[in-house]
């Protein structure tokens, strides 16, 4: 159960529950699960105390111009007001990062109780960026995230504040994590975040196979965990494939060239299925987005250091 972080709030009556919108621009106020800036003149509606789920606009997305929700928290209190522009900003508690982005296609069944949503989303949410919704609302979509990933190991307080780390870290380009941080083992924080991540890149979609059963699709590593601790955050180390091109890949029975091409190894896997998957996508080559397609030094070891030759 991921109420656990906010059961207090949600027992609370006084509580009130929104969805903001944050920039992605790092020149922003707005650092995510960090600190919010508002206008405190015209959205006097936010106080101490509220829960709060983040969305980012069609125009600040970096995925097609599309919005998606990608985590909550309660707000804190204000640390900083400006009398001249009328701006506050509010410290952020209890962070959470989603286990999946709310797409649109994910939100297009949800059962929204604040308003009713028919079929069209311009003018659903508030322009001035906060929209107000029902406490039903924000359990539901909490709900929805976590079910989208029913195999995720469930985190304690402590990896959900790693994880958290892990996404501030990757947007500043530091990508470095230990084994553990206090004494807490990082592996599924960072999972968690590294996995969505990936996939988000590639549009929860295989970069060879076109197949979108998000049940099947794996953040493939590069290069393994254990190699380096200096690129686990890097996204760019990982390829979103099929269960079945992500073990051959993982075990060497194929790599990509710099370009993007399968290139298939002599040695055979005893799993004739694979033989044949392999075979038949022979030469394809994968979908390359220039800032998120994987990182040729990466491709490299892999040709290098996994590949059977």
């Amino acid at each position: 159960m991921i109420m656990y972080h906010y059961e207090s709030q949600l027992n609370n009556p006084k509580t009130n529950y929104f969805i903001i919108d944050s920039s992605s621009s790092p020149s922003h106020n707005d650092v995510d699960f960090k600190y919010y800036s508002y206008q405190n003149k015209s959205n006097k509606q936010l106080h101490s105390g509220d829960l709060i789920i983040y969305r980012r606009s069609g125009s600040a997305s970096e995925w097609g111009n599309e919005f998606y929700l990608y985590g909550a928290a309660e707000l804190g209190k204000v640390v900083r007001e400006d009398p001249e522009n009328g701006s506050s900003l509010i410290a952020i508690k209890n962070p959470y990062l989603f286990s999946h982005h709310l797409m649109k296609q994910n939100l297009r069944t949800f059962d929204w109780k604040f308003r009713i949503f028919k079929g069209k989303w311009s003018n659903f949410f508030n322009m001035n960026g906060i929209t107000q919704i029902s406490k039903e609302d924000f359990i539901g979509l909490l709900d929805r995230q976590k079910d989208m990933t029913p195999s995720e190991s469930n985190l304690s307080s402590e990896e959900e504040s790693i994880a958290i780390k892990c996404y501030q870290a990757e947007r500043m380009e530091a990508y470095f994590i230990n084994d553990e941080v206090k004494a807490t083992p990082t592996y599924d924080a960072v999972n968690k975040f590294f996995s969505d991540k990936v996939k988000f890149n590639y549009h929860y979609k295989s970069a060879l196979v076109a197949n979108n059963d998000e049940s099947e699709l794996i953040a493939t590593r590069i290069i393994p965990w254990n190699v380096n601790k200096n690129i686990r955050l890097d996204a760019r180390n990982g390829i979103c494939l099929s269960k079945m091109f992500s073990k051959a890949f993982t075990e060497g029975y194929f790599t990509f060239s710099d370009q993007g091409h399968i290139v298939l190894s002599t040695v055979v896997s005893d799993d004739s299925e694979t033989n044949k998957l392999l075979n038949k996508y022979k030469n394809r080559k994968i979908y390359m987005n220039k800032e998120y397609s994987p990182n040729k030094k990466y491709l490299q070891y892999h040709r290098e250091h996994i590949f059977r030759r």
